[in-house]
């Protein structure tokens, strides 16, 4: 029996039997134009494009709507000045139109769940829409969204920059699309911005990340925010970004265990996946080094970013001045703590007393302790070159652990 001859309840069946079959979205997609005997495309509140029918006929159909592959500000925004975006965003009930840039009218309708619209799917009328289709179109946008519900979650998918960030994070769109994207969507990032990786250490972290979301968007409005890889990835203007800015993040999450990361500044957009792999780094090295403190900026952290990099690739205790190992055998012998008296002193910008306080000793007894260095091993802490290689060269040993 041919598509055009089957019954409502047969072409119905189709569909349901396809959402059941979880075969993916493009399979999906496919099956249900056969059904409505015509091109069909699906795509996300950022406009890109989730699924397009690749069936015989279909691509020429494509080359007039989507001669690049990806959704056209231009047209975009000449169909929302139209106002059917408008009725299609706000109704659940399909919505019959017609591209003023094309031949063909469309029918389309939108997909939601309890946290609003995700996508929309459009029907191309190639061959004459029948009477029931539009029953039909509303029970392929409910199984288009349980296919979406099984993939990921969706309610990040109902904010039309989420969808930006996470292809741009993940390489998937180029950069032409997602250029044409933020033209469509008049996303408006700032000048020069950074990026704050919020990750939380909390038994209910699923839970509480949208509820935490909110409210650090009700106290930091200029902010764009999703939730990505378990974690907050914010983005926050510069002009903005301050040490009271910080407080208010922090007072936010104050009955969380959180460790918040600071990328560098940066001016484009797309740099955001250079931005989140330096969150990535930050939560690694942080772990490593077992820091204490919340609040991490890259730039604190990019020598042993670093390290790590090169870690990967040669053992970094070769690397290390002897010395060092010849002090911590000393350590080890004599029950003393001359290698972390050095490392204190070193980390503290050679200031005894700052050294002192951090190791909670007088300061007279760190000096001991350094003199002693000096004497047993034969060294100058007074070389600027040898106070740098020695430091360079316990870091790296931290970082070999």
């Amino acid at each position: 029996m041919s598509v055009n001859n089957e019954t409502y309840s047969e072409r119905k069946d189709k569909i349901l039997n396809a959402l059941i079959d979880r075969r993916g979205l493009q399979h999906f997609t496919d099956l249900a134009a056969e059904v409505m005997s015509n091109p069909i495309f699906i795509y996300d509140v950022s406009g890109k494009i989730l699924a397009k029918s690749q069936i015989n006929g279909h691509q020429e159909i494509w080359e007039e709507l989507l001669p690049q592959g990806y959704l056209n500000a231009e047209k975009a925004i000449i169909t929302e000045n139209s106002g059917v975006m408008k009725k299609l965003m706000e109704e659940d009930t399909p919505v019959l139109g017609k591209f003023s840039y094309s031949q063909f009218r469309f029918l389309g309708c939108r997909v939601r769940d309890k946290h609003g619209v995700v996508a929309i799917v459009t029907i191309i009328e190639k061959e004459a829409l029948r009477s029931e289709d539009s029953d039909l179109l509303v029970i392929v946008c409910k199984s288009v969204l349980f296919e979406l519900l099984y993939q990921e979650r969706t309610a990040m998918q109902t904010i039309p920059y989420f969808r930006v960030l996470k292809d741009i994070i993940e390489e998937t769109a180029s950069i032409s699309e997602i250029r044409e994207r933020c033209r469509a969507l008049r996303l408006d990032f700032p000048e020069s911005m950074r990026l704050l990786g919020i990750k939380i250490y909390d038994n209910n972290n699923t839970l509480s990340l949208f509820f935490l979301r909110e409210t650090l968007l009700a106290s930091v409005p200029s902010c764009h925010c999703i939730i990505y890889d378990e974690s907050l990835i914010m983005i926050i203007s510069e002009k903005h970004f301050s040490q009271s800015f910080l407080s208010i993040v922090q007072d936010i999450f104050s009955n969380y265990e959180i460790r918040i990361g600071v990328s560098t500044r940066f001016t484009d957009i797309l740099e955001v996946k250079n931005a989140f792999q330096q969150m990535q780094a930050i939560q690694s090295v942080y772990q490593k080094l077992n820091l204490e403190k919340p609040l991490t900026f890259y730039e604190d952290i990019l020598l042993y970013h670093f390290m790590e990099l090169a870690s990967k690739e040669h053992d970094l205790n070769k690397f290390c001045l002897p010395i060092l190992k010849k002090i911590e055998e000393y350590d080890n012998v004599n029950g003393t703590l001359l290698k972390e008296s050095l490392e204190a002193y070193l980390e503290s910008g050679r200031n005894i007393q700052k050294a002192a306080e951090r190791l909670y000793m007088h300061k007279n007894t760190l000096y001991y302790r350094l003199k002693r260095i000096e004497d047993f091993f034969n060294l100058d802490l007074n070389d600027e070159n040898l106070c740098f290689n020695l430091q360079f060269s316990l870091r790296m040993k931290r970082m070999a652990r």
